[in-house]
């Protein structure tokens, strides 16, 4: 009987809501058709850590490649086969920081799943906390995963990293629709009133997420936090010291803003943030992310 694994159901909702440019980072073609042993696949798939064990003795590869070019390490994660990911992440030849297609790592699937013990362990391997992009923190708040977060801090997750978009760890605790998340990176030096390049904040992300009472409760202290700032910025202008010399100072000229990047009045607003593709049946693979939806790798 086939066994289908309980990660991708839990990882469908966080995975269709990302936006991430996959083109340039996408494992090249010709390393999605590594040849694996006979049964390596099978092995993986029902979890038949002995039976890998014995292959990978024999001097079998333990980075091949699944014909989708989900690295062996990650497609356990896929297959929920915890045993056979335990025995690959613990040989040396391992490379922990191998990327699939949509440029996802093993520590960032760990991150999304909630296993922190093991996540605790593959970065004592060398696992990258800190990476361009999406990081394995990003996956943590967008499902509240409490503990691995609070690894990942630990180990300096950078709290405000931006994706590609310029969305936020808090951002993905907003769509999470926990206030403990959202407290645990605010705590931690995460800044609230960060929008990403389509204007969203965290609140935007939680109305998405159709989590209406966390989306006008982070509202309103976007918005206190936002008035605070003014009012220091204020207080700064009044405060600045005025040169008593007998010459007047030179006016200072305002800084020239590239026209690029200044508002207009389409762009004065925030953008709203459509609610998340909903994933099309279970599945028993789970997928990176493309544009807004759900790649399905099999």
């Amino acid at each position: 009987m086939k066994r289908y694994a309980s990660f991708p159901m839990k990882a469908r909702g966080l995975l269709a809501a990302f936006a991430v440019a996959t083109a340039a980072a996408a494992v090249p073609p010709a390393a999605h058709a590594d040849t694996a042993p006979a049964n390596w696949w099978v092995y993986v798939h029902n979890d038949k850590a002995s039976d890998l064990k014995a292959l990978l003795a024999k001097g079998a590869d333990p980075n091949v490649r699944y014909t989708n070019g989900q690295p062996a390490l990650m497609r356990a994660v896929v297959d929920g086969a915890w045993n056979v990911f335990d025995v690959l992440a613990a040989d040396p030849r391992t490379d922990v920081n191998a990327v699939n297609p949509a440029n996802e790592t093993a520590l960032m699937y760990l991150a999304v799943a909630g296993e922190t013990e093991r996540a605790r362990k593959l970065i004592a391997r060398g696992a990258q906390v800190n990476r361009l992009g999406w990081t394995p923190l990003h996956y943590a708040a967008s499902k509240a995963q409490m503990d691995t977060a609070k690894l990942l801090l630990a180990n300096k997750a950078m709290v405000n990293a931006p994706s590609p978009e310029g969305t936020t760890p808090i951002m993905m605790a907003g769509f999470s629709g926990r206030m403990y998340m959202v407290q645990l990176l605010l705590d931690a030096g995460a800044d609230i009133t960060t929008r990403n390049l389509k204007g969203q904040n965290a609140s935007d992300w939680a109305y998405a997420a159709k989590r209406n009472e966390l989306g006008a409760e982070l509202a309103k202290m976007i918005a206190k936090a936002e008035q605070q700032r003014a009012a220091q910025r204020a207080q700064q202008g009044r405060t600045t010291a005025i040169p008593v010399t007998g010459t007047p100072a030179a006016p200072v000229e305002p800084e020239q803003v590239p026209q690029a990047v200044q508002p207009d009045a389409h762009t004065s607003q925030p953008a709203k943030i459509s609610a998340p593709a909903q994933s099309e049946g279970e599945g028993s693979s789970v997928g990176g992310v493309s544009g807004v939806r759900l790649n399905n790798y099999d």
